[in-house]
């Protein structure tokens, strides 16, 4: 007997509670009409205009390159020996990151130009563009894993892919759409 209204006690406060989130939530709709009434009927005091906060304007950095790493270019870099190879990743770095600011630039170009513009040219040295960029990065790699032995041929390749780069810059900037 206890146990029979031991469960009916539990299946009355669980249906209860039920009941009491329900109609909270259907209670949504008059509460915010008895809201809006609250706030129509509140006196009006003229409200003040919010000054406007000066906000200073995010400096504009030239180039993402690793701290301490100034961008260069190719000159600084195509004679460095095996023993300067922390010098000339570092230099590569810069390089990766101006063609990195380079593809940014152009991006933001082709964006500006109008609907009507034939872009199929633009589109094919971009894509070029892209490629020259993975080929730079990928050579970067593997000259890093580069030894005293391999290291002037991983360099070559290096500065075909830097070549590779820039004549892909160059044919875009030069596309009839520039």
């Amino acid at each position: 007997m206890t146990t029979n209204r031991l469960n009916l006690l539990l299946s009355v406060a669980a249906i209860g509670s039920v009941a009491l989130t329900f109609a909270g939530c259907s209670d949504k709709k008059s509460s915010s009409v008895s809201d809006s009434a609250a706030v129509a009927a509140a006196p009006s005091a003229p409200v003040p205009p919010i000054a406007a906060v000066p906000v200073a304007a995010p400096a504009i950095v030239a180039s993402t390159t690793p701290s301490g790493v100034t961008p260069s270019n190719w000159a600084d870099i195509k004679d460095d020996t095996y023993d300067q190879r922390a010098h000339f990743t570092a230099g590569l770095k810069g390089l990766e990151s101006g063609v990195d600011d380079q593809i940014t630039a152009l991006n933001a170009k082709r964006s500006a130009l109008p609907a009507a513009t034939d872009t199929k040219d633009w589109d094919f040295a971009m894509k070029e563009m892209g490629d020259a960029r993975s080929a730079l990065m990928s050579t970067g790699e593997e000259l890093e894993k580069a030894t005293a032995d391999t290291w002037a041929d991983a360099k070559e390749r290096v500065s075909q892919a830097w070549l590779r780069s820039q004549a892909a810059y160059e044919k875009v900037k030069g596309s009839t759409t520039s």
